[in-house]
């Protein structure tokens, strides 16, 4: 089965936790789909790279809505998926609610197979993925300004990151490791690949060249959580962050000294997802997850609380949000990178290796 979206839209030891026990049990006009249901209960274990802010507005309302106690462990993707692998014998966690869809993809064989029950009412880019991945929203990969150091240099998109003035001053995450820093290199190589077809931008000799030199413009430097990312840029540790959407907007939204720039080579989207761990000790509550991160509610407050884009397709945005149709969009192959995944990060690491 293909599946292409538009762009529309060493071991690991155990990884500090945050776990936490939240929400009352105070009755729900909702059940786990969003219409009138009764509470279910129990309890469910929440792998998760997502940002706190997200969490905090979207957690409690399940809570509210489900009756489900959840915990939350909160890590890199890339953390999370080797931790997921590591305990495939007796899973600990019950969904890894977060990172791309094209990452659950190559890693199917994590997953419980499912189908939420509010995937009729979700955009085309808001549905179900190959049986097991439900899509909850959109992030599009965007460049983060500092405002205050920035002063006469002019960042538009991807070329003009090669200033020279800016060596040293751009801020960008680990693909190995962060599922917003892999889609950012993909869209790299779309956008500065040069390629007749959109798969073979991803080994075009343009494409590598110009991630390289991005690479020398960093030092090689990575920065290991996607929020840091970010949230350095704005504290005016770098002048330009590579990152994506939601994050930087959260920036803005408290008042920083930065400007979302949506690079003129193109933006893609790409769904972020929702998977059921394959033997999942809590899957009645985990399968309530996955419907309810679908439902008008869950949606809305993706919207209205996170600075997501939602998938849902009876949602408003909100207010202040760049309309997708003044961004320039480009297309990921998505099945061409699900399937050589391991082939760009190690391609990726060659040329970090070569300049570290």
């Amino acid at each position: 089965m293909r599946f292409r979206w538009l762009a529309v839209l060493p071991a690991l030891a155990l990884m500090a936790a945050g776990v936490t026990a939240c929400g009352s049990n105070s009755t729900s006009q909702g059940g786990p789909s969003g219409s009138a249901g009764s509470q279910i209960g129990g309890k469910l274990v929440v792998y998760t790279p997502n940002e706190q802010n997200m969490l905090d507005a979207l957690m409690p309302a399940f809570k509210k809505a489900t009756g489900i106690d959840y915990q939350l462990v909160t890590a890199t993707t890339g953390e999370l998926y080797t931790r997921i692998q590591s305990e495939a014998s007796n899973p600990q966690g019950d969904i890894l609610f977060g990172g791309g869809v094209a990452q659950a993809m190559a890693n199917s064989k994590l997953w419980e197979p499912y189908v939420g029950a509010n995937d009729a009412q979700m955009e085309p880019i808001g549905k179900n993925v190959g049986g097991y991945s439900t899509p909850y929203q959109a992030d599009g990969s965007c460049l983060l300004v500092n405002t205050d150091k920035v002063g006469d240099i002019s960042i538009t998109g991807y070329a003009d990151l090669l200033n020279p003035k800016l060596k040293g001053q751009i801020a960008f995450g680990d693909p190995t490791n962060s599922s917003s820093a892999f889609a950012q290199l993909t869209n790299m190589l779309a956008a500065m690949g040069g390629a007749s077809t959109v798969d073979a931008d991803y080994t075009s000799q343009a494409g590598w060249d110009y991630v390289t030199n991005i690479l020398k413009q960093t030092g090689g430097k990575s920065i290991g959580s996607s929020s840091e990312v970010a949230q350095d840029v704005a504290q005016g540790e770098y002048i330009v962050a590579l990152t994506y959407e939601a994050q930087a907007m959260n920036q803005v939204q408290a008042g920083l000294p930065v400007k979302v720039v949506y690079p003129k080579e193109g933006a893609v989207y790409l769904p972020s997802g929702v998977q059921i761990i394959k033997g999942a000790k809590d899957m009645t509550q985990a399968k309530a997850f996955a419907d309810w991160i679908q439902s008008q509610q869950a949606q809305q407050i993706i919207a209205d609380a996170t600075n997501g884009r939602p998938l849902r397709a009876d949602i408003s945005l909100q207010q202040g949000m760049t309309p997708l149709s003044q961004i320039k969009q480009l297309t990921e192959d998505s099945d061409y990178v699900s399937a050589h995944r391991n082939d760009i990060v190690a391609q990726y690491s060659k040329i970090l290796a070569s300049i570290s």
